[in-house]
């Protein structure tokens, strides 16, 4: 709503240039402009959008025994969401009040999916709680401002009528100031009214039109906390990706360096040793040991590196399709084709995920379907990532409970992100697994 945004600003800076203490004392009596500005646009918007919505919603309730009803309903729904929107634009260009938008939802499947549209039936729920307190809230304001400035004034113009003899006109309810005092009385009457009429409108936005739009037309408190357990989620997957990188990084070039170096060293002992005279019991022992220290330094140095190889393998600091043809590369037997197709380097995390995902249902496809040949897919549609294996084994591949190791391990690391694992694997052959994960920020 770019031009209540401009109608604001341009009340705002009217308002600036007032001086200090007049801008004070109008503030009191008269309100903020944005204030006025709400109190006279947003009713009226609300009582016709009111007015439609109730109209849309009998006319679906009593067809609803046909099918027509029901699509009218899901219509109605979506004119309720527009309307909602409508009212946060207002709050926010007018009075200052950032209420956030429901998530987008998601293209409903099926017409049960799209009736139980939980921010659609609330946008109509304030939508229609509005109406009559959108007119309460403009009749106190125009009543209370109309006979606030008229008693306010009156000192200026109670000379200029004359009625029965008398000057002044009659306010109703016995008060009819006809002399200079009462009129003066009457004067600071108006501004006592005209302040009430302030604070009134002010209570009415922040004790009742702020709640119920912050309640029915923003995000609601379930969806809320499931926004911020996703955010803590992501920051968590981040944070141990981050971690995990840096391990590998502290055991790549300290722990394993410093070990390759002891061997070196081994190494360089084992041929000075080799090539003292002699053959006493304490030198043959100096030399076993040596050759034992070797040895070990050599399986530790393995060890490490396949450790280091599943914290992060390194061909994956070039991307995940670089990395995946290098896992591919190394397998004769199954034979694996691969078919990527990444526009854009999908986050580290989903990487990480992708890859494991991958070189663990390669091994299942050689160790356990025992398949001659593993077809590899990796592409992003729609803002996932879809990685497939297939492969030509005997099938009858499983998710067993209990979980931590095989497919159940993967379901398990994909479901971190809010990924999803596909099987399938009829007996006999072939076998199929999907793995989904999303592209989104909060992975």
């Amino acid at each position: 709503m770019p031009h209540l945004r401009k109608l604001s600003r341009s009340l705002r800076r009217a308002a600036k240039l007032m001086p200090d203490s007049p801008r004070r004392t109008a503030n009191v009596l008269l309100g903020s402009p944005g204030e006025a500005a709400y109190v006279l646009l947003a009713p009226a918007l609300g009582l016709l959008c009111g007015l439609v919505l109730l109209v849309l919603l009998a006319t679906a309730i009593v067809t609803a025994i046909v099918q027509i009803g029901l699509v009218l309903l899901i219509g109605t729904l979506a004119a309720a969401r527009a309307t909602g929107a409508l009212h946060r634009a207002l709050l926010r260009g007018l009075l200052g009040e950032d209420i956030p938008a429901p998530p987008e939802r998601q293209r409903p499947r099926g017409l049960r999916s799209a009736l139980t549209d939980g921010d659609g039936w609330r946008a109509a729920a304030f939508t229609l709680a509005y109406t009559p307190v959108g007119l309460v809230l403009f009749a106190v304001w125009v009543m209370g401002r109309y006979l606030g400035l008229a008693a306010l004034t009156y000192p200026l113009w109670w000379r200029a009528i004359e009625e029965d003899g008398q000057y002044g006109i009659g306010f109703g309810f016995g008060i009819e100031p006809h002399t200079w005092p009462q009129a003066l009385v009457t004067a600071v009457v108006g501004a006592g009214v005209l302040a009430f009429t302030t604070w009134s409108t002010r209570g009415l936005l922040d004790r009742v039109v702020r709640p119920m739009a912050h309640a029915l037309v923003g995000p609601g408190r379930l969806e809320t906390r499931v926004q911020e357990l996703q955010e803590t989620r992501a920051l968590a997957v981040e944070y141990s990706a981050t971690t995990l990188r840096r391990i590998e990084r502290d055991l790549h070039d300290g722990a394993q360096a410093r070990l390759v170096a002891v061997a070196m060293a081994l190494a360089g002992a084992k041929d000075q040793l080799a090539r003292v005279p002699g053959d006493a019991p304490e030198l043959a022992r100096a030399r076993e040991l040596v050759e034992s220290a070797l040895d070990g330094s050599r399986t530790a140095i393995k060890e490490l590196r396949e450790l280091v190889r599943g914290i992060h393998p390194p061909a994956l600091d070039d991307g995940l399709d670089v990395a995946l043809e290098t896992l591919v590369s190394g397998y004769d037997t199954p034979q694996v084709t691969l078919d990527v197709d990444l526009p854009e380097r999908p986050p580290e995390a989903i990487e990480t995920i992708a890859y494991f995902c991958a070189a663990e249902l390669i091994a299942n496809a050689a160790k356990h379907a025992r398949a001659t040949r593993a077809d590899v897919a990796a592409h992003t549609k729609a803002g996932m990532l879809h990685l497939t294996v297939a492969d030509d084994g005997h099938g009858g591949a499983r998710l067993r409970a209990g979980g931590g190791t095989g497919l159940a391990g993967l379901a398990e690391r994909v479901s971190t992100v809010d990924g999803r694992l596909l099987i399938d694997s009829p007996d006999g052959g072939p076998t199929t697994v999907t793995v989904e994960l999303p592209l989104t920020s909060r992975t």
